[in-house]
């Protein structure tokens, strides 16, 4: 069994420094989410120490919103920066990971000249003009990558927060794309658009027959209620399943929440507003369930609305 992996408190400049010559980072965002493209981008810092000004640069995951545009302005200031996408159309024809290598190869073209040696996060290595070494956890190793995965990631939540606007209903503009419960439900509401990902699961269960299977759901206000003690479940997630009563509108989600089944009650206003915790079933809200099945569902919403 190999040891773990010992990551040091800040990435630093030593790999760079060691390898000598021209090096940069490269880093991706969006290779999870179910919609949007995926970005990657390629980092030369200045040679030398570490600036002052990069201290707590890290892993952009682990940086809040302002701290990572805070880093994005410093390192295009003092760096040399190249971004590389690839399009929601490129995931689905190639695949999500030969699409990523592709927005790497695009990144470090985008450089201008080109580096000696380039440090990529991650085990995949894409094919470059210069020599490649990867890097597992690179963005908690590597400064160079540190600075990538925060370009990519700034540059990448951009491009949503600008689709989300054009695209209401998802929730773009809090979850950039991944797969959230309210995106999940979006897609249930709406339908999925050009920016969704078909070669993606739920795109590839839910709506692999252009939708017609989910429909005859409805999202709308339950008065008078159908009848809710004859739901039917809808896995979204392993962890997730959307709820309909008898007439197919929707009363609520059974989710795993810390390993235990909820039932989270929904309800619709005239303008198709959802309400959390509203709705025909919100006697129910909160309650816990042994398992994500109609028939346990109808008892707890039997004993809720008796």
């Amino acid at each position: 069994m190999s040891a773990p992996l010992r990551l040091p408190k800040w990435p630093t400049l030593n790999l760079e420094r060691e390898l000598g010559g021209t090096v940069c980072g490269v880093d991706e965002a969006g290779y999870a989410p179910i919609a949007g493209p995926v970005v990657a981008a390629a980092v030369i810092l200045p040679a030398g120490g570490k600036p002052r000004q990069l201290r707590g640069l890290t892993d952009s995951k682990l940086l809040t919103a302002e701290h990572r545009d805070r880093y994005d302005k410093l390192i295009r200031r003092m760096g040399r920066v190249g971004v590389g996408v690839a399009s929601v159309e490129e995931i689905d024809r190639l695949n999500i990971y030969r699409a990523n290598l592709l927005a790497m190869q695009r990144a470090v073209e985008a450089l201008g000249e080109p580096p000696e040696i380039a440090l990529v996060d991650g085990r995949a290595a894409p094919a470059l003009a210069c020599e490649v070494q990867t890097l597992v956890k690179g963005d908690r190793r590597s400064l160079s990558i540190a600075a990538a995965s925060v370009i990519a990631k700034v540059a990448r939540d951009g491009m949503m927060w600008k689709l989300a606007a054009e695209y209401p209903g998802y929730r773009w503009e809090t979850n950039v794309g991944y797969g959230t419960d309210e995106h999940y439900l979006g897609l249930l509401r709406r339908g999925p658009n050009r920016h969704h990902r078909r070669s993606f699961a739920p795109l590839t269960t839910l709506f692999a027959d252009e939708g017609r299977g989910v429909a005859r759901y409805r999202f709308e206000p339950a008065v008078p209620a159908a009848d809710p003690l004859r739901p039917e479940l809808l896995e979204l997630r392993q962890d997730l399943y959307a709820a309909f009563d008898a007439d197919g509108r929707h009363i609520g989600q059974v989710k795993n929440v810390r390993g235990r089944w909820i039932f989270q009650a929904v309800g619709y206003d005239e303008d198709g507003g959802p309400a959390a915790g509203g709705g025909p079933c919100a006697a129910c809200h909160g309650q816990r369930l042994e398992a994500p099945r109609p028939t346990l569902l109808a008892r707890l919403l039997a004993a809720g609305l008796s």
